[in-house]
């Protein structure tokens, strides 16, 4: 049997306009089914997604469609239709507001809505963003740490080494391990280690750096050793900071040619701090050989010299003078006269960064050749003048020439600081007639040298010659306006300070000499603006908070001048005149117990001043405790044996005390050394009168003697006849005052006569009481001058051949000679 099979039409698309016979136009009003379309059309109907069949089928295919029971027929034959451009036009089953297949109208519904942020679910997430995090650490400590805020950097530093172990911990449990990053790790280690180091924690550092250097997954840290051998050194564990630095030297490549040469430096130096100087020197040595620089060469002649090897320091310092410097700076500053903006440029480039390099690289050349001709020109030549000769032979036949000049005027302060005073003065005359800045400075040291030998008219010629020769010469101003201030022009010496000034304005000797000068010139304001500025410059400097203390004192602002008079105690509180100035403040503020404070701590520190102690024996006395007193005039006895005032003192004090007997003795002992002492024959008179000594009258004969000496020469003297003052140190009134401002001052700070000129009008610290007594005055009224009664009580009454007195009490007012007996 055959099977004959239908032809199939190759056209898909084709049936859509072929209707069968039955659904003519005609016939429509009659099909039950187009009618129930047509009325059902004009219904609202809720949209819904169609099942079966699908969106892709439509009525009228040939798959046919079944609704209400009935069955729709297409062409025979054909099978489902494809799905393509349905979808992509635009076109759905479903109802919609327009057709819009570019998204046209989107803009009439409002912005688009934000995008959503990544999800951190996954580990992999996780694990980057905690990376970030503690890289930020890192880089907040070391920004910290530039900043100098050390604990904030170890902080932070700490932080991230937390959390890089937490990161650990996270890919362990996840299994991520292999992919762990190791320069993380070693940027954490490496940061914490160097933050314990900033912060002096070394146990804790020297343990993070053996973590690091113990881990064979860290590359290239040996390197670290360095900073390990650093941290020793720091410690003072010497001999380990060498076996670390050599660790570190061994493991660096040849190739790394700068940090093998600075280890080696580095090595040399301990070598040196050990002792270990033969070891020092050969590593120098190999410095100088790899690379030859300024501070090698300088250590490797140390090490010479303190090993005394003479041809080697010479050696040495030739290779010293070997070493090249590298810089063009004279021929690339040439000024152009013709050509304008080359000098403009030129103005501009020297103050550049480049400049100031090549300014410190020729310093630091500069300094390192005279520190070492200075430092072997004693010791290679049999004398002095000889080691010099060579050194300054070998610079000039060297790149440095100009330093030859240098070395001489170093040649003339080593011969200063020998005490060879002729020898220098010679070695700077050679300068005299050269027309160089050398010429300035030697004439500058002349003046100075002169100066110091009260030669104040060479001085002066010199320091002429020394401006001449360099008009920006602040020294030469300051030692001009020195030899003007002794021949007491001080507005001249203001003018030339005020030069200096000009040339450098921050000369701490012109700054403090012109405030000397206002000073002097009682321009108090003015001499505290000096002094201010110059406090700014040196901060500490203890002359200058003196005379900043001493000006508000001047000025009468006592609190002002206490505060930096304290302050100045800081510094130095042993200084035993500024305590005295103390003193001397609160003594004339009224306050009697801090002022002996202060005089008894100044007495304590230096007890050979003599104001001091005048001050501290009346403060006892003052006090009615002579005992005590007599302790501070027996010292002054001791300092001062050839002055009778001080034993007048302790005789007037034994008096006070009841011993007259040991008075008496100390009488004698002083008319023994000084006969034509006229008080001490008073008093010898009185004391025998008292005791019924038959030597009264022997010493009242001897007394119209002395008596009679001291008229003639006084009238010899003064050419005032019948005057009954002298001027001698055995006068009634010098020896029996009991002043502050005695004959024999050795006080450390000077100028101590300003303080009494200026406060109180010249008056007295206090009521000074005068140890000897008045014998013209009588009883009562002295009782009513003094501020006490005597605590022992009236002395007994003397005899009738006497002058009929009775002993008194101290007087507080100076004697004259008008009320002593004649």
């Amino acid at each position: 049997m055959t099977i004959t099979q239908p032809d199939i039409d190759d056209d898909i698309y084709g049936g859509y306009n072929e209707y069968p016979s039955v659904y003519s136009t005609q016939d429509l009003d009659q099909d039950i089914v187009f009618q129930e379309a047509v009325q059902m059309s004009n219904i609202k109907r809720n949209i819904y997604t169609p099942k079966v069949p699908g969106t892709a089928m439509r009525l009228g295919t040939s798959t046919g469609f079944q609704r209400n029971g009935r069955i729709l027929t297409g062409r025979p034959g054909t099978g489902a239709r494809p799905m393509t451009a349905v979808r992509g036009a635009g076109y759905t089953s479903q109802r919609q507001t327009n057709f819009d297949p570019l998204n046209m109208g989107s803009s009439s519904r409002g912005p688009a809505p934000p995008l959503e942020a990544g999800k951190e679910d996954t580990t992999e997430e996780k694990i980057k963003i905690a990376e970030q995090k503690i890289m930020n650490l890192i880089e907040s400590s070391a920004d910290a740490a530039s900043n100098n805020n050390m604990k904030v950097a170890l902080e932070r530093a700490r932080e991230a080494s937390s959390r890089e172990r937490n990161l650990i911990r996270i890919q362990e449990q996840a299994g991520l391990s292999d992919n762990h990053n190791v320069d993380l790790t070693f940027a954490v280690l490496f940061n914490l280690a160097s933050q314990y180091t900033n912060n002096e924690m070394y146990t804790e550092a020297l343990a993070t750096y053996q973590a690091i250097t113990r881990n064979k997954m860290f590359t290239n840290s040996s390197r670290l050793k360095m900073n390990m051998g650093n941290i020793y050194v720091k410690i003072g564990q010497l001999s380990e900071a060498v076996k670390m630095y050599r660790k570190a030297l061994d493991q660096t490549s040849v190739a790394q040619k700068d940090i093998r040469i600075k280890i080696t430096h580095n090595i040399a130096m301990l070598f040196v701090q050990m002792g270990r100087l033969e070891e020092a020197a050969k590593s120098f040595e190999y410095v100088m050989g790899q690379r030859a620089e300024f501070k090698a060469g300088l250590h490797i002649i140390l090490c010479y010299f303190a090993l005394g090897h003479r041809d080697k320091m010479r050696k040495g310092f030739i290779e010293l003078l070997m070493v090249p410097l590298n810089i063009d700076q004279d021929d690339k500053y040439i000024i152009h006269s013709d050509d304008l903006a080359a000098n403009i440029l030129n103005e501009v480039i020297k103050t550049d960064e480049l400049s100031k390099l090549e300014n410190e690289m020729k310093q630091e050349a500069q300094k390192a050749i005279l520190s070492a001709a200075k430092l072997i020109a004693p010791v290679i030549e049999d004398t002095l003048s000889a080691g010099f000769a060579w050194c300054v032979h070998q610079i000039r036949s060297s790149a440095y020439a100009p330093l030859a000049a240098d070395l001489e005027i170093n040649k003339a302060m080593v011969f200063l600081h020998n005490r060879e005073t002729n020898m220098a003065i010679d070695t700077l005359k050679m300068f005299e007639n050269l027309e160089t800045k050398a010429n300035s400075a030697a004439s500058t040291m002349l003046s100075f040298i002169y100066f110091l030998q009260g030669d104040y008219e060479q001085a002066e010629r010199y320091g002429e010659a020394a401006r001449k020769a360099d008009s920006y010469n602040a020294a030469a101003y300051v030692n001009l306006s020195a030899c003007a201030i002794k021949k007491g022009e001080l507005e001249r010496a203001r003018e030339l300070l005020l030069c200096a000034l000009d040339s450098d304005a921050s000369h701490v000797q012109a700054l403090y000499n012109l405030g000397l000068v206002y000073k002097k010139q009682e321009w108090y304001e003015e001499s505290l603006e000096c002094f201010w500025k110059l406090r700014n410059i040196v901060r500490y400097d203890p002359q200058t908070l003196y005379q900043i203390g001493h000006l508000y004192q001047l000025i009468k602002d006592m609190d002002q001048a206490s505060e930096w008079y304290n302050q100045l105690l800081g510094i130095i509180p042993s200084d035993p005149g500024v305590l005295q100035k103390l003193g001397e403040m609160y003594d004339n503020l009224g306050d009697k117990q801090q002022a002996y404070q202060y005089y008894s701590d100044s007495f304590r520190y230096y007890s050979a001043n003599f104001e001091v102690i005048d001050w501290l024996g009346s403060y006892f006395i003052s006090m009615q405790v002579a005992e005590k007193a007599l302790t501070y005039f027996e010292r002054a006895v001791e300092l001062s044996p050839d002055q009778p005032r001080w034993r007048l003192l302790v005789a007037a004090c034994l008096r006070r005390t009841g011993q007259f007997h040991k008075a008496l003795e100390e009488y004698q002992d002083i008319h023994r050394k000084f006969p034509d002492n006229i008080e001490c024959l008073k008093f010898l008179i009185r004391l025998c009168s008292d005791l019924g000594l038959k030597e009264a009258q022997l010493y009242a004969a001897e007394l119209k003697k002395a008596e009679k000496t001291k008229e003639i020469k006084e009238r010899q003297t003064s050419g005032r006849p019948g005057s009954r003052r002298s001027n001698s140190g055995n006068s009634s009134r010098g020896g029996s005052e009991m002043s502050v401002q005695s004959d024999h001052r050795s006080s450390p700070i000077a100028n101590r006569k300003e303080f009494r000129s200026s406060v109180s009008g010249g008056q007295s610290r206090f009521n000074r009481l005068n140890v000897f007594e008045n014998y013209e005055e009588s009883t009562t009224e002295l009782q009513n001058e003094v501020n006490y009664a005597d605590p022992i009580g009236p002395l007994p009454t003397r005899p009738m051949t006497a002058a009929g007195k009775r002993d008194d009490d101290f007087g507080d007012e100076e004697l004259g000679d008008d009320l002593l007996p004649v």
